[in-house]
């Protein structure tokens, strides 16, 4: 089993001065070291327009890659492709690659609706509908795999448009490219990432766990991947556990968690009050309400896992059993407020507590992944 933490979780700023910057960067910088030297791997979002270290996440990955134990990995829960040019993100991805040795984990998805695509110029409406995510993978695949000789590739998607006669550099570390992570909700998405050899984040804003891990495992058995791309597709399925809680007792995690939730939503009511709506990882309800509104009410904590090690243990052995070996964790506390230290104790007792029960080989990069089918 391996571990993820996200740094700065889904911190939203309680001010809006450009001052402020430098100090929420060098906080996010010593978080993400704390969360490597406890043993986890360490993931980025990528925002725009909220928070002033993920705007630009591969440029601050390369800043904490030297910084961090070389076992760990690097990774980014996701990069919202649309909003980049493809020629510049490949370009960035490999030279990322090449800077950790191969340790680099790509989640890749559109992002969300709203601020974000309407201030970078993107079509809202093939935002929303994926369709620009998928024509972006696409080229993407096409100038990991392009080489002197070839025909000229041309490409046009969204905003941006190339034609190239020379190959991308620097080429990547990992053959044939570093290990993408997909965002996949409906079952030709699951499917298709399977196809491909890529790992899937599975059960996103709840859908169910179980029958999408069925799928992806009987399309990942058909696709006829060699062994090693198998095992990396296995190793590195996702799971997000949003809001996570351990203390020494039930009672004790469950007092920290409302604490914890009560200070997030205090900021994020603020946030939405001086802003406008905010799209964020809601899980949309039956009910008539946008995705803005539901996260405005918290709906990315409808799933929260709050208990002592031994309880918190316990689900991780059941999503072991469900052949998800890739737990992504973000922990309830607002790292800049008052719950700062429910946030760290939490962490720290995953660490030390649950962690060793899991340990496995530690994943190494994998140098040669299958070539996209």
């Amino acid at each position: 089993m391996q571990f993820s933490a996200m740094t700065m979780n889904m911190w939203f700023p309680s001010t809006d001065d450009g001052d402020d910057d430098n100090r929420v960067i060098e906080m996010a910088a010593e978080q993400s070291i704390w969360l490597a030297e406890l043993g986890y791997h360490v993931w980025f979002t990528d925002h725009h327009f909220r928070g002033p270290w993920h705007s630009n996440p591969l440029q601050f990955a390369s800043y904490i890659a030297p910084l961090i134990p070389r076992d760990c990995y690097l990774g980014f829960g996701v990069l919202s492709i649309p909003f980049y040019h493809p020629v510049r993100l490949v370009e960035s991805i490999n030279l990322l690659d090449h800077l950790t040795k191969g340790r680099v984990l790509i989640g890749v998805g559109s992002g969300w609706q709203g601020t974000e695509p309407n201030g970078l110029g993107i079509d809202a409406g093939a935002h929303a509908s994926g369709r620009l995510a998928e024509e972006t993978l696409d080229i993407m695949e096409r100038l990991w795999a392009f080489k002197y000789g070839d025909p000229e590739l041309s490409f046009s998607v969204g905003n941006f448009s190339g034609r190239i006669k020379r190959r991308v550099t620097p080429a990547p570390y990992s053959k044939p490219y570093p290990t993408l992570i997909r965002v996949a909700t409906r079952e030709a998405g699951i499917v298709r990432a399977a196809q491909k050899g890529w790992p899937v984040f599975v059960g996103v804003l709840g859908a169910d766990l179980g029958t999408q891990m069925q799928i992806y495992r009987r399309a990942l058995d058909a696709a006829g991947h060699p062994q090693h791309v198998k095992d990396n597709c296995l190793r590195w399925c996702s799971y997000d556990w949003v809001g996570v809680t351990v203390a020494e007792t039930e009672e004790k995690a469950l007092e920290r968690e409302k604490l914890a939730r009560a200070e997030t939503m205090a900021i994020r009511t603020s946030y939405v009050k001086r802003h406008g709506p905010t799209d964020g990882p809601a899980m949309k309800s039956a009910s008539a309400q946008s995705r803005p509104e539901e996260y405005a009410k918290g709906g990315d904590m409808k799933m929260t896992i709050s208990g002592t090690p031994d309880m918190v243990a316990a689900k991780v052995r059941q999503l072991e059993e469900m052949d998800i070996h890739h737990l992504h964790l973000r922990f309830m506390g607002e790292i800049d407020g008052e719950t700062s230290a429910i946030c760290k104790e939490s962490a720290e007792l995953f660490a030390r507590e649950v962690m060793p029960r899991f340990k496995d080989t530690q994943a190494s990069p994998q140098p040669e992944l299958a070539a996209a089918k």
